[in-house]
């Protein structure tokens, strides 16, 4: 609640704080949204395997990071990519695979 001033009016710096505020949580919850793409097997560490083998490990995890989707998610309409991502996250790490620090 507003303190007011003895007018009864709200004043204008508490008024200015929240929408700043509000503006600011908009624009974080925008940014994480957009931001949010499909990892793939380029987003981890050969570590001791072939090229070949990452490739290969990757697709395996696509399809079952696409059949999990399919099943629980919302498949392409999904604009996170969030259960897709978790899903072949826990693929690879289950092969061995860590993701590449940022």
């Amino acid at each position: 609640m507003y303190r007011t001033n003895r007018k009864g009016e709200s004043g204008a710096l508490e008024w200015a704080i929240g929408r700043a505020l509000a503006a600011l949580a908009a624009a974080a919850a925008v940014a994480a949204c957009a931001t949010t793409t499909a990892l793939t097997a380029a987003d981890y560490e050969l570590g001791s395997r072939t090229q070949a083998q990452l490739q290969k490990d990757g697709e395996g995890c696509v399809k079952e990071a696409e059949a999990h989707q399919k099943e629980f998610g919302y498949g392409q309409y999904d604009p996170t990519r969030g259960p897709y991502n978790r899903i072949y996250d826990a693929c690879m790490r289950s092969r061995g695979y860590q993701r590449k620090i940022e």
